[in-house]
């Protein structure tokens, strides 16, 4: 015993990375551990004997047999096993099944070239629990030398909660490579809704003139068609703002009947053949207080995963439906309040989810899909949005059976309140003056057609500086400035700040194309009463700045 204690201090003490450690006395004692007189001669292995057993790593020694001959108190903690029922055993009793045919193989090759080192370095070693649990460790070996043959000296360490914060930091290094690539597209996003604004609005511009033209039913009726088409691609930018957060919601009542139809239409077009979308819509089901952008998001989603659950045929089933949201329901979900809502069901006849998948299934990043096919976002953005709108969403899902999503929305209680007011009717100009401001030559000749069929006496630039020249040269000289926000030099917001700043009065309208969000006080700020979005048709055009001029302070 007295060497075995000898044997590891020195160990400690004079560490060599190669050699054998050799034992200082002449006999090589294997009895365990036991309690020993506290007289004077024995202090030095009263020492000796608690620094063994206060050790914070496990120490184990095996024979060449692998048979165990040592344990300390971290050794009977770590593995639950007493210092009784160890002794004597073979070492493969802590080694778990599957890694014990290797396990005599290392111990063969250490034993014929005893040197220290980590044994299965560069390998996710385990040790196996008395309760048989697996625990994941770090092992180092040391040959010890004695009189009665050489013996393993094994130092353990558990390092599970090592694992579980290298676990953790992996998945915060995923998810901020994941949050950098999703703030990289919402960057490119904006960009292009920019351009693509412009675009649409030069296409919507000069269909509206042919509208007014055209005669022939025919071909008027294609020219409704390019203004609708114009209006849904308005839409698509829209939805790509509020996904890159870029723009924010815009709720007000609406219908899911519209949303719903429109993503039943593009899945029925896009799924894998044999997969039928269908959809069922109660006529007394309320409108819901919801921005539109966001609803189209939760339906294709829903839509997509009901989709991608389905792996040869099946169903995919949107349903709406008034429901009364009793207190009980109200307190076993405390997103809910007692009253009425709309409930929006998705249900698929695919896979479904296991128990555990289900548990993680609202998880940001979380997916069981393969990595080119999923993003784990979905169902994240689904009860994201369902969240900001005051419901609530359940999932319930059973292997084999299909899932069923159930998004519980509040219901519009004023519905004489749903219209949107203002663009029933055009207004028109009575020849006030208008500054328009566009850096697209072909924007400012399409504003400038626009703003004189309304009945305004417009002029049209495409540098923000001369704009602000002309105001300099005659402040009373226009009623309203129309301008563009993205400009070279000057933007709409410092354009506007430079016109405020020499006419606090005159009334100022931001049209943008522009994904940047601007607050209430930065546009009040500089003097702008209205914000528009590009592309804007000539009757909301005419309503905002004939609602503009009619408050002009």
């Amino acid at each position: 015993m007295r060497c075995i204690l000898t044997v590891l201090l020195w160990s400690d003490a004079h560490h060599c990375p190669r050699a054998p450690i050799r034992a200082q006395t002449s006999r090589f004692s294997l009895r365990p551990l036991v309690p020993m007189s506290s007289e004077p001669g024995h202090s030095i292995e009263l020492r000796l004997r608690a620094a063994v057993e206060s050790a914070p790593s496990g120490l184990l020694m095996v024979d060449p047999q692998g048979r165990i001959v040592l344990v300390n108190r971290e050794i009977e903690r770590l593995f639950g096993y007493s210092r009784e029922e160890l002794m004597g055993t073979s070492v493969d009793l802590l080694v778990p099944e599957r890694f014990r045919s290797g396990h005599v193989g290392f111990r063969a090759e250490f034993v014929a070239a005893p040197r220290a080192r980590a044994m299965g370095a560069g390998r996710d070693l385990f040790g196996l629990r008395k309760d048989g649990s697996e625990v994941p460790l770090e092992i180092g070996l040391r040959p010890v030398v004695t009189e009665e043959g050489m013996f393993v000296l094994s130092s353990i360490v558990d390092i599970s909660a090592r694992k579980v914060a290298e676990a953790e930091r992996s998945r915060l290094e995923k998810e901020l490579r994941q949050a950098q690539k999703m703030e990289s597209l919402g960057t490119l996003a904006g960009g292009i809704a920019h351009d693509f604004n412009n675009i649409l609005s030069g296409i919507l511009a000069y269909a509206e003139f042919l509208e007014e033209t055209i005669e022939e039913e025919e071909a008027l009726a294609d020219v409704k068609e390019v203004i609708q088409f114009s209006q849904r691609g308005k839409q698509l930018v829209e939805r790509i703002m509020t996904f890159s957060r870029q723009k924010q919601a815009s709720p007000r009542p609406i219908s899911l009947e519209g949303p719903i139809h429109e993503v039943v239409r593009l899945l029925q077009r896009t799924v894998e053949p044999g997969i039928e979308v269908v959809s069922w819509i109660d006529p007394a089901a309320p409108r819901v207080l919801a921005d539109p952008t966001g609803m189209h998001q939760v339906l294709m989603n829903l839509g997509l995963n009901a989709a991608q659950a389905i792996e040869a045929g099946g169903l995919v089933r949107f349903q709406v439906l008034p429901i009364y949201v009793t207190d009980s329901l109200a307190r076993a979900s405390p997103s809910l309040r007692e009253g009425s809502y709309t409930l929006l069901q998705v249900k698929d006849t695919g896979s479904g989810m296991s128990p555990e998948v289900q548990a993680r299934a609202l998880e940001p990043f979380y997916t069981t899909r393969e990595k080119e096919k999923g993003s784990g976002l979905g169902l994240a953005m689904v009860h994201g949005i369902v969240r900001e709108h005051g419901g609530s969403l359940v999932i319930e899902s059973t292997p084999g059976e299909g899932t069923e999503v159930r998004c519980y929305l509040p219901a519009v209680e004023d519905e004489e309140a749903i219209d949107e007011p203002g663009v029933s009717s055009k207004g028109r100009g009575r020849g006030q003056r208008v500054l328009y401001v566009d850096d697209e030559p072909s924007l400012a000749r399409v504003g400038k057609r626009r703003l004189s069929a309304l009945g305004y006496d417009p002029v049209a630039v495409t540098d923000s500086r001369e704009a602000l020249r002309l105001v300099e040269a005659d402040p009373t000289e226009f009623d309203l400035v129309l301008t563009d926000f993205l400009m070279p030099r000057m933007n709409g917001i410092e354009l506007a700040a430079a016109i405020h700043s020499l006419r606090p009065d005159l009334p100022i309208v931001l049209l943008s194309g522009h994904v940047a969000d601007f607050s209430v006080e930065e546009v009040d700020r500089v003097g702008i009463r209205r914000t528009i979005t590009k592309p804007v048709t000539a009757e909301v055009l005419a309503v905002t700045l004939a609602e503009t001029l009619a408050t002009k302070q």
